[in-house]
């Protein structure tokens, strides 16, 4: 993470003298996009630390959810930063279209640039798919669904980085060719409302988490099946999961425990449930299983 701030911190700087040099607002909207990016690294690198803390008597389901609230505040940075003052400064380039100069210093950054973001998407689409393989789904259900936000937030970036490069590089050769000075400006539009679209997306992805969202449903009934397969365990009439981080799960189950158990023959079958569970899923962090009458289970949905 330290050296994809290094590197944002450095392209940042090489697209700002770009736009001081050239007078191009793409460039210049590329130059905030990258130092959001920049800023989303420090924040996202916050949450991973902050996340990892261990449970205390204030917190005793651990910090995982500080990793959304700094995501979020990532998210919003980049819609400020990136999306809304790049769209306002395309906008004051169409009213007050500008000369661009030094077009081979602009296409030099933007090249290089599209080049390293280039680098970076590959090794994050390998990211993304193997985490796909693992589960068994497609990258697109991943990048809706994942409980992680630094996976899903690279991602993204890296993606808008590509498409704001190429954008802001089509419009410089546009004007070089044509004389025209509309296409740096539409570029800088078509960038800002890439920028405010991915973190609208991501501050709604994070918002979701941070309000304790409940697992997918496909998983929440694997983890029925499992524990019906239990010894002991008749039947789970509720079950109920959510996310208390990254990699961390609470569920919470009422089962109907088989009727001849007596009471410490079915305390000892639901303690040895939990802990193979836990063992199995090592996402669980918290297994609260509750045994109910039959009668009681039996009127459960």
């Amino acid at each position: 993470m330290l050296v994809a701030l290094a590197a944002n911190l450095g392209i940042a700087t090489a697209k700002g003298i770009a736009a001081a040099l050239t007078g191009s607002a793409a460039l210049f909207a590329e130059t905030l996009h990258s130092v959001a990016d920049a800023g989303n690294e420090v924040l996202l690198y916050v949450a991973v630390r902050r996340s990892e803390r261990p449970p205390d008597d204030l917190h005793p389901f651990g910090h995982g959810p500080e990793r959304y609230y700094w995501a979020l505040l990532a998210a919003m940075g980049m819609f400020l930063v990136g999306g809304a003052v790049s769209i306002w400064e395309g906008i004051n380039a169409l009213f007050e279209p500008r000369q661009l100069d030094y077009f081979w210093v602009g296409v030099t950054v933007l090249v290089v640039a599209l080049v390293l973001d280039g680098i970076s998407r590959v090794v994050a689409v390998r990211q993304l798919r193997a985490e796909a393989r693992r589960r068994g789904i497609s990258v697109r259900t991943v990048l809706r669904e994942s409980a992680d936000p630094a996976l899903t937030t690279v991602y993204l970036e890296d993606s808008v980085d590509v498409l704001g490069a190429a954008l802001a590089l089509t419009a410089l050769v546009l004007h070089e060719v044509t004389g025209a000075e509309w296409p740096d400006a539409v570029a800088t539009i078509l960038i800002g409302c890439l920028l405010a679209f991915i973190a609208m997306r991501l501050s709604r992805r994070n918002r979701q988490l941070i309000t304790n969202q409940a697992v997918p449903a496909r998983y929440v009934e694997r983890l029925r099946r499992r524990l019906e397969e239990q010894a002991g365990i008749v039947a789970v009439s509720r079950l109920d999961a959510v996310y208390l981080g990254a990699t961390q799960v609470l569920v919470a189950a009422d089962v109907l425990m088989e009727p001849e158990l007596g009471v410490e023959d079915a305390a000892r079958a639901l303690s040895t449930a939990r802990t193979r569970m836990q063992r199995e899923v090592p996402v669980i962090a918290r297994l609260y299983l509750t045994p109910v009458p039959h009668e009681h289970g039996a009127d459960q949905p």
